[in-house]
């Protein structure tokens, strides 16, 4: 036996076909289905559905049935991907296509076949079956139609736009050329514009009953003989005591949502009447298919009603779910609502509460507990009764630490370097900044912040703030992150040599300064260093900041650099004029000066001809003739003095002073009037073991060596010296002079030779002018008693 129903689309009829189908045990086969399956397997194979011979070559190859009540196609149950947009889009033009008519037609026949079936569509009742033992067509307003599919959700049209579908999709409906949606003279009409399906199913069993004598054929499935039309009558009201009969007042049964008004909710339970549930008691407001656990208050009351309660029903299902969660270890949910001792109140629905521990509230220390106030979230059930009674305790750090985990090992599992993220700025070290990432941390070091300097982490990103990220090192097994901000652009020393060069003169700010120097960016990313020798030609710098500051602005000189390393040297003095360069014109050899002493050392002292020049005054030019051990005995530090220039070299950047050449040499002076043999008369100023230090003429200073005092090697030279004393004058003789290294030697031993050739020369001269008969004899006896011997 076929029940043949046709209509438009959203009238109802598919909803009625399949609930009569369920409740007498019949076949349901839906038409339009077949048409929406043939043109999901066009769409899947890439062919287009309004084109006639290409849609009915692919519907030809598609194998299409129904198990268990649902439709396959090609053993795929399709049934929930037939109402998509797309598919809507193209279904009612390929369903015009008459050879795909005639197939669908067949198909549906031959399931039909041998069943008692329900079947549903568009031309059922004309074309298909235009003998079924019972025929309807089902209609409702354009607008009633468009508000429920709108209502089951499955099309992401607003109502305007479906509205507009249906439309168009009556007019090819209505204007096919063979199977156009007609009203078959001998079906039953029906407006379900105003009506709960609940009422139309009754209209229809009603029709149904009442032509009895038709129904004679109907199969019951009890045995494959006919029965007669009370027999039917009777089945049929055996399934409404049926249901009766399956339902009991206080049980928990699942309905489905049959219509949404303002004010209530109309359920299905199975029984003839749908059971009506106050909009109020919903968080969410259901769609019509959505299925709701109820609580059957009563049967019927006075009015006929079934009552339901949702409320009841919720607080059964709540612990019916709660203790399954509690022994599968499996999550619920629940509101955190309230602070109190030691954690807070947990709000898990149905009046029912539960103590979260602060311990146990998240998977890091919570500082400020209010912050997870009002937050909806998933815990662990830990307990739920001590010593009898109940005692919830949840566990939400359990619940977090499992999700961060799973994020964690997705996040290593998808994420390639290079790939871009989105994190929370989390907490600052001195090194960088630490990035939530979903409940785990990335990295974000300081040097990867920017291209260019960054002094403080906290300066260029703040805490809370959410930044997008490049991935550039991933250590699954060390577990480690490392994200970067400047990777974003090119790095700078890409283009170096595109801008800069050697000697160019450049700006920058100063960044840092250090013991050795100061670093300089030029621009972002690009950083050199001025070395601390490189500050100034003359000036000695001691520290960078004596004469800069972090963020001056400098002007300086690019020496060279490294790209490899990113490295750039500059130089601050050399966008200066370099004083050595003239300073030989400055100060010439020969040059009179008058400057003040700045520096002495254990060889000379330095004398600063003008700020950051300094020449250097030698011990030994001091004096022609003083020897000066140490410059401290004749100058002070502040001390001003006369010098000459006597060297220049501005190579070297050294320039030397003396004292002594102020005045003539005394050496050239001495040497000019004495001769090696020439006597001098000198003053003792010093007494050393090895001779007699004396002074002549000029401040010069000689030696008499102890040999030179005695006149042979049998007289002892020691004795002899110990008849000396410092300050006694003596004659000697020059026996070596070198002006040049201001050396002099003398002799009391020459000396008194010298004396003795004289007075001889002289005795020998005055006997061949007088003749006298003065003997050398008397001559050496006078002698001896002029010396005392």
């Amino acid at each position: 036996m076929v029940i043949a129903i046709d209509g438009p689309a959203g009238s109802g009829k598919s909803t009625i076909a399949r609930m009569l189908a369920e409740r007498l045990g019949y076949t349901y086969i839906n038409s339009g289905n077949l048409y929406r399956a043939l043109t999901l397997a066009c769409l899947r194979a890439g062919v287009d559905p309004t084109d006639p011979e290409a849609a009915l070559a692919q519907a030809q190859k598609s194998v299409i049935d129904y198990r268990s009540g649902r439709l396959t196609l090609g053993g795929e149950d399709v049934e929930d991907l037939l109402h998509s947009d797309e598919v809507d889009a193209f279904v009612a033009q390929l369903s015009a296509i008459v050879p795909i008519r005639h197939l669908v037609n067949d198909i549906v026949r031959r399931i039909a076949e041998g069943k008692n079936a329900v079947v549903e569509g568009r031309d059922m009742t004309t074309v298909v079956f235009p003998n079924a033992e019972y025929k309807f067509f089902l209609d409702a307003s354009v607008d009633s139609r468009a508000s429920r599919r709108h209502g089951q959700g499955v099309s992401g049209l607003d109502l305007s736009k479906i509205k507009e579908g249906i439309e168009k999709r009556d007019a090819i409906d209505r204007n096919k050329q063979e199977g156009s949606l007609i009203v078959a003279p001998d079906a039953v009409y029906l407006d379900t514009s105003d009506l709960t399906i609940e009422r139309v199913y009754a209209k229809l069993v009603e029709k149904i009953q009442t032509q009895g004598s038709i129904m004679g054929q109907m199969e019951v499935g009890m045995d494959a003989s006919k029965k007669s039309a009370d027999s039917i009558q009777t089945q049929l009201q055996e399934e409404y005591l049926k249901s009766l009969e399956q339902l009991e007042e206080g049980q928990l049964v699942d309905g489905i949502v049959i219509q949404v008004t303002p004010d209530q909710v109309f359920i299905d339970v199975g029984y003839k009447s749908e059971g009506k549930i106050p909009l109020a008691e919903f968080t969410e407001i259901p769609k019509i298919g959505d299925t709701v656990s109820v609580v059957l208050i009563a049967k019927e009351n006075k009015h006929g009603e079934v009552i339901v309660s949702k409320q009841k029903a919720d607080v059964k299902v709540f612990w019916k779910n709660l203790r399954q969660a509690f022994q599968d270890h499996a999550v619920v949910e629940g509101t955190i609502d309230k602070v109190v001792k030691g954690g807070y109140e947990v709000n898990l629905g149905s009046g029912v509460r539960a103590f979260l521990p602060i311990s146990q509230s998240d998977s890091q220390k919570v500082d400020k507990p209010e912050k997870l106030l009002e937050m909806k979230t998933s815990f662990y059930v830990e307990r739920l009764y001590s010593d009898g009674k109940v005692n919830i305790v949840v566990n939400r750090r359990k619940w977090l630490e499992e999700e961060i985990e799973k994020r964690r090992e997705a996040f290593y599992a998808n994420t390639q370097i290079g790939d871009e993220v989105v994190g929370a700025v989390k907490s600052f070290t001195s090194f960088g900044a630490f990035i939530d990432l979903g409940g785990f941390d990335g990295l974000l070091h300081i040097n990867d912040m920017s291209w260019g300097h960054v002094t403080r982490p906290k300066d260029f990103v703040k805490k809370g703030q959410e930044i997008k990220l490049k991935v550039i090192r991933i250590d699954p097994v060390e577990k480690r992150i490392n994200l970067s901000l400047k990777h974003f652009t090119d790095d700078p020393w890409v283009h170096f040599e595109d801008k800069y060069h050697v000697n160019d003169v450049v700006k920058g700010h100063v960044t840092k300064l250090t013991d050795f120097g100061a670093f300089i960016e030029l621009e972002e990313g690009i950083e050199g260093l001025a070395h601390i020798s490189e500050f100034s030609w003359v000036k000695k710098i001691h520290k960078p900041d004596e004469i800069l500051n972090i963020g001056d602005e400098v002007e300086c000189m690019i020496l060279g650099y490294d790209l490899q390393a990113g490295r750039v040297s500059l130089g601050l003095k050399q966008v200066t004029a370099n004083p050595w360069t003239d300073v030989a014109g400055r100060y010439p050899v020969g040059t009179r000066l008058t400057r003040k002493v700045v520096k002495l050392t254990n060889a000379g002292a330095f004398v600063e001809l003008e700020e950051g020049i300094d020449g250097f005054l030698h011990a030994d030019d001091l004096s022609w003739t003083k020897k000066v051990k140490h410059p401290g005995s004749e100058l002070q530090v502040g001390q001003e003095v006369e010098v000459m220039v006597i060297a220049c070299e501005a190579e070297n950047r050294s320039i030397r002073l003396g004292v002594k050449q102020l005045s003539d040499d005394p050496w050239q002076t001495f040497a000019e009037a004495y001769k090696p043999g020439s006597s001098i008369e000198g003053e003792i100023s010093s007494i050393t073991d090895f001779g007699l230090f004396v002074r002549v003429p000029g401040g010069i200073e000689g030696l008499i060596h102890k040999s030179n005092l005695v006149e042979s090697r049998d007289e002892d030279a020691d004795e002899a010296m110990k008849k000396y004393n410092v300050g006694d004058k003596i004659k000697a003789v020059i026996i070596e002079m070198q002006p040049d290294k201001q050396k002099i030697a003398f002799s009391i031993k020459g000396y008194n030779q010298k004396v003795q050739r004289e007075e001889m020369s002289r005795y020998i001269a005055s006997e061949e002018a007088e003749e006298s008969t003065y003997t050398l004899g008397d001559f050496l006896k006078d002698k001896r008693g002029n010396t005392g011997s």
